[in-house]
């Protein structure tokens, strides 16, 4: 889909309420889509700028990718749509709820934060360092000790042909350092308290990019928020998928 600015590609699976699966690649919800659109119209997209949305003005920023969703849902007749965002995703969703809060009727954020205080933003300035030098072939070795707890290894090292194609092989240096340098300016912490949807956040008991205490510090900035932690590190929807689909599913809601 054009929006002007770039192209969308989105893609639509089942029927039911509206749910918005948001990450920089759609890819990353692999192990969600199966279970979540027997109840859902589920909707996912590559952000503008990433995988197959390239985007006529460079990288957009995160209040720029939620403009983007907004004009998405616009152009989809879709008025409102609960909203679940996945890291990088999970910034651009606060973005969403505080400049276009009438598209959100509940909103989920998964391994994200407010603002990316003590070891969060240490890991930041490191991972940044890699792209700095341009050396990818370490960021990955760093970024991949994040993804899985030490109990979920094994499933890293199997998953690592599907990790590679998704993702790793998806982003660009330039890519990287959008995404990654936006995650280190990135301060909602006193803004959030402006948020009047239902929220569930979401984190990883063993997550050491985004620890327990920077998710406890986002739910704690969003009035009426819950707050749950998986036995998981950075991505609970691949290390962890029965127990969250449960969770999602049940703050979201069935309808059928």
């Amino acid at each position: 889909m054009d929006l002007g600015n770039g192209r969308i590609r989105y893609r639509i699976q089942g029927e039911g309420p509206p749910l918005v699966l948001v990450s920089t690649l759609a890819g990353t919800w692999i192990r969600q889509i199966r279970q979540l659109s027997q109840h859902y119209s589920v909707l996912t997209y590559d952000m503008r700028g990433f995988g197959d949305s390239p985007s006529r003005r460079g990288f957009p920023s995160n209040a720029e990718h939620a403009d983007d969703l907004d004009r998405l849902l616009e152009t989809l007749g879709i008025p409102r749509a609960s909203v679940l965002g996945l890291s990088h995703g999970g910034l651009v969703v606060q973005h969403l709820a505080l400049r276009h809060p009438h598209r959100v009727r509940r909103l989920g954020l998964v391994a994200s934060f407010a603002r990316p205080g003590g070891s969060a933003g240490i890991f930041l300035k490191m991972l940044n360092g890699f792209l700095d030098r341009d050396d990818l072939p370490n960021f990955w070795e760093v970024l991949k000790s994040f993804l899985f707890s030490a109990a979920g290894s094994e499933r890293m090292v199997r998953m690592e042909t599907h990790l590679r194609r998704t993702m790793f092989d998806r982003y660009t240096t330039a890519a990287l350092r959008s995404i990654y340098g936006q995650a280190r300016e990135h301060d909602l912490l006193t803004e959030l308290c402006a948020v009047r949807c239902p929220a569930l956040v979401i984190g990883g008991e063993q997550d050491m990019l985004f620890p327990p205490s920077v998710t406890e510090e986002l739910a704690a900035a969003i009035p009426g928020a819950s707050l749950e932690l998986l036995p998981a590190a950075h991505v609970p929807p691949v290390e962890a998928p029965l127990p969250f689909n449960k969770i999602v599913t049940e703050f979201f809601g069935v309808e059928r």
